[in-house]
């Protein structure tokens, strides 16, 4: 389900934006930036700061998540079913290997979210039509980020 191309705008743009539906049926989106890939239908990320993102998942286990690779011009939108796994119970024991790279965070991380992922699509910019190149697209992407930046 997740291909190898939407594996690495995961893997490369790891701040991801999280669409959860809140108790009284409003969209909801926040971004996190502790994804993981725990296999080819799962995508996990930690709970540091997000209360009401867990309590949107209790409720209603619907999510997207949605990643955007801003030089390439690309991005993948993934949609799944959430379980959340709290701080103590065994599903979080079990995960907590995965997180090593934000072993910092240890001390804040509340729980973790599985997504089992039951759609992904690979989306391109509308200059793909009209032939644009990736590599071409990168560098001038690159180059306009790069001179924002200063």
């Amino acid at each position: 389900m997740l291909t190898d191309v939407i594996k690495r705008i995961i893997k490369e743009n790891t701040i991801g934006m999280v669409a959860t539906v809140t108790p009284d049926g409003a969209p909801a989106v926040s971004p996190k930036a502790t994804m993981v890939i725990l296999d080819d239908t799962h995508i996990a990320f930690s709970d540091i700061r997000s209360p009401q993102t867990a309590r949107n998942i209790k409720a209603n286990p619907a999510v997207e998540l949605n990643f955007i690779d801003v030089f390439r011009r690309q991005a993948c939108r993934v949609k799944g079913t959430a379980v959340y796994h709290a701080k103590g119970e065994d599903g979080f024991n079990a995960l907590s290997h995965h997180f090593t790279p934000w072993d910092y965070l240890a001390d804040r991380i509340r729980g973790y979210v599985v997504v089992e992922v039951t759609r992904a699509q690979h989306i391109l910019s509308p200059a793909y039509d009209a032939g644009a190149d990736e590599e071409a697209l990168k560098a001038e992407w690159l180059e306009k980020y790069t001179a924002l930046m200063g």
